[in-house]
């Protein structure tokens, strides 16, 4: 199997216009939330993770991170460690690309 997206992640500073757009424009629907204002996150079942940050947060951009579906997790970390990826600290199986995308391994 080819690794595949699982879920894009996206950062918003007004969490429920976010969430209204993809549930109204899209009719995405929500699996499962978390966490309570300014610091909430949101999935669509469709692959959209929504995190909540606060306006003034040092997060530079909108786009968190990408999950991809791989079959093997340790064959795929062997290999982007090759192209000189890094590991996140603290965050199992997720690394950076050599230009700064951030990616989350899913099985």
């Amino acid at each position: 199997m080819a690794g595949q997206v699982h879920h894009v992640a996206v950062n918003s500073t007004n969490f429920e216009q976010t969430v209204r757009f993809f549930e109204e424009v899209f009719r995405m629907e929500v699996s499962r939330a978390t966490g309570e204002a300014p610091a909430r996150k949101l999935w669509f079942r469709q692959g959209i993770q929504v995190n909540e940050i606060p306006v003034g947060n040092p997060v530079s951009g909108l786009y968190d991170h990408i999950g991809i579906q791989v079959p093997d997790k340790a064959e795929t970390w062997k290999k982007a460690s090759a192209f000189g990826c890094a590991a996140v600290p603290g965050k199992p199986n997720w690394f950076t690309t050599p230009d700064g995308i951030v990616i989350e391994l899913m099985a």
